[in-house]
């Protein structure tokens, strides 16, 4: 299996929120057959009695990470994930720490990961010392991190440049940062802020925006430093509009 750091970039990540873990199978099995290099399976999507299947990650065609959103997060991708279970810090990471061990490829860890914030940053100690150990876990065992932080509100160029080189200071080996936005032109500014990024950064990165207008941009991030594109697997539940269908963003990313 290709691990995730390897996958050549930029790439598109099919992104996987089913309720069941056959659906998310087949979701994950399309995402590659479109040309996805890797796929997301957001584990916070499954019912709250689901559990992954033994060998759930074997004969995938390539990497498969983790994320496990908390549930507010979840209504972004639509009315069926409105409500979804609400588990508890310890209870996301662990099921991303159970799935790293039968075979994922990495997790997603949140800024704020063990001391939910509005803004999702933290700097509570002993939050970031379990996060160094899920950290620490991970690339004990081979796979990769990717540090993400969703604010709800437009940054300046400072607090990005800084909230990427701290969270790559914690141990990322993928920094991603989703930003919030309220029109075309401040869309516009994330594709500006993410060019800066682009120069400025040694390791590979994620900048996107997120609300009205980023879906005019999104697609095309990677020609301006993008590490990857998040898009929508051809068949399964995931329906965010700012992510564009694989196919489509396999033929951008190409162009990048």
């Amino acid at each position: 299996m290709v691990r995730l750091a390897e996958v050549p970039r930029p790439f598109v990540v099919g992104v996987v929120v089913e309720r069941d873990a056959a659906a998310a199978r087949r979701a994950a099995l399309a995402a590659f057959r479109d040309g996805a290099g890797a796929v997301e399976l957001n584990l916070a999507a499954l019912a709250d009695d689901e559990r992954l299947p033994r060998g759930f990650f074997a004969g995938l065609p390539g990497p498969v990470y983790t994320s496990c959103r908390r549930a507010p997060f979840m209504r972004v991708y639509g009315a069926k994930f409105a409500r979804v279970p609400v588990r508890g810090e310890e209870t996301r990471m662990a099921l991303q720490m159970s799935a790293l061990a039968a075979g994922s490829a990495g997790l997603d860890l949140e800024a704020d990961a063990y001391a939910p914030s509005p803004d999702e940053w933290t700097r509570d100690r002993r939050a970031l010392c379990r996060q160094a150990e899920v950290v620490t876990g991970a690339h004990r065992a081979g796979k990769a991190v990717i540090y993400s932080w969703h604010p709800g509100r437009k940054l300046r160029w400072a607090e990005a440049v800084r909230a990427m080189q701290a969270l790559r200071a914690r141990g990322a080996d993928f920094v991603k940062v989703v930003e919030r936005v309220r029109g075309v032109d401040e869309a516009l500014d994330s594709v500006r802020l993410s060019l800066r990024l682009r120069d400025r950064c040694d390791f590979p990165f994620v900048f996107l925006p997120l609300g009205p207008g980023a879906e005019q941009v999104r697609p095309y991030m990677t020609a301006f430093g993008a590490a990857y594109l998040l898009a929508r697997p051809p068949v399964g539940s995931n329906r965010l509009p700012a992510q564009p269908p694989v196919a489509r963003a396999r033929a951008l990313v190409n162009l990048a």
